[in-house]
Order: C-alpha cells, then sequence, then structure tokens
C-alpha cells in the first residue's frame, strides 16, 4: 500500500494567529500591537517569527520553537474543525515561504501498534 502524505499550508496572517494564541496560552510575552504576519525561518530545521506592528517604529519579531510552531498549527486546525488524524506522523516545512504541516500515514497500522499498544509492566 503506498504511503499517504497531505499537506496544510497557512496564510501569514492565520500563522500569526496561531503563534499569538499559543504566546497567550503558554504567557509568552508578545508586544501590543497588529499582527502583521508570520514567517518560517531556516531550512532544514523550520522555526517560526512572528512580526507585530506596535506603531512605534520597525516591527516587534516574537521567535518560536520548531515544537511551539507545531503546537500552534495543530491547535489552531482543531480550533476551526479540521480533521487531523490522531494516529500520524506531523512534520513542520516551509513551502514557497509559508508554514506547512505535512501529515502522514506511512505504516499507519505498524505506527498505531506503537502508539497504541498496551505498556508492558
Amino acid at each position: 500500500m503506498p504511503d499517504e502524505f497531505r499537506f496544510l499550508v497557512f496564510k501569514p496572517d492565520e500563522a500569526a494567529a496561531a503563534l499569538a494564541a499559543l504566546a497567550r496560552k503558554i504567557g509568552k510575552a508578545v508586544p501590543e500591537g497588529r499582527l502583521a504576519g508570520a514567517e518560517p525561518v531556516g531550512e532544514k530545521t523550520v522555526n517560526g517569527r512572528l512580526s507585530i506592528d506596535t506603531g512605534n517604529g520597525p516591527e516587534s519579531i516574537v521567535s518560536f520553537s520548531t515544537t511551539e510552531v507545531l503546537e500552534a498549527l495543530i491547535a489552531y486546525s482543531l480550533a476551526r474543525g479540521i480533521p487531523l488524524p490522531r494516529v500520524s506522523e506531523k512534520v513542520l516545512e516551509r513551502l514557497n515561504g509559508r508554514f506547512a504541516l505535512r501529515i502522514g500515514q506511512v505504516d499507519s497500522i505498524e505506527l498505531q501498534m506503537r502508539t497504541h499498544a498496551p505498556r508492558s509492566r
């Protein structure tokens, strides 16, 4: 059976909303102002950068780790009713300068067995 992959590609304003929501949830300091957008940073390891227009000169930048961006985009998707398989590989990627969430069903039966197998005593 072939492997299956699906990509969710986020617009900069969607990614910005997702990162801002995560920042509020985890207590990360974000300056007051208008969300100007978000972009992926890095090639092999993709991190995130949230831009905020504070109205006082250059935009403020808040950095996010790969794990934080993944958490933000997954929560954003679920809050909007976008179905995500529970048992799947979820990988953050950069696609045409945007955040992309690659969702894979690689060896899904084997993955399910590993993630749902009873714990050994």
